[in-house]
């Protein structure tokens, strides 16, 4: 009967977390938000680290800072709604989020300032070559993508 109850409390304590979370966001990076207390990174893209340097007209800027600042302005003054998708083996938090009904992966690929995540969604391919076209964002000068920048 014991190992009846312990299994039963750990199935009943783990289903908040596959419950849909609502709240005031505060922006992390391009591409990660803490919502009630929960660390989430967006569903489906990659933006450039903090730290990323990216090269525009000849000249370096910080574009994971301003991929951050593009997420904020997205939602600013406004809750966001998160479905959380996964977990990683790293246990980061995985979620599709929304802000006034908006898609929050999908706008920040339009911007330019997030890339497509083909590993785990084939959804934003096609904004992110539409922002590419319009040299959006990113897409104005030269940079590595975040997931080999990160490997340097």
């Amino acid at each position: 009967m014991k190992k009846i109850f312990t299994c039963f409390f750990f199935l009943f304590a783990a289903a908040p977390a596959l419950a849909d979370i609502t709240g005031k966001p505060t922006v992390i990076a391009g591409d990660i938000l803490m919502v009630n207390g929960i660390r989430m990174h967006l569903h489906g893209i990659d933006a450039p680290e903090l730290d990323q340097l990216c090269d525009a007209k000849g000249k370096k800027y910080r574009c994971g800072a301003v991929a951050k600042t593009a997420l904020m302005d997205l939602v600013a003054g406004v809750s966001v709604r998160c479905s959380l998708k996964e977990n990683n083996e790293a246990l980061q938090a995985y979620a599709y989020c929304e802000a006034g009904g908006f898609d929050l992966s999908s706008n920040m690929v339009h911007t330019g300032w997030a890339l497509a995540d083909r590993a785990s969604t084939k959804k934003y391919i096609a904004i992110e070559r539409r922002a590419q076209d319009a040299k959006r964002g990113l897409w104005r000068g030269q940079f590595a993508p975040p997931w080999e920048w990160r490997q340097r």
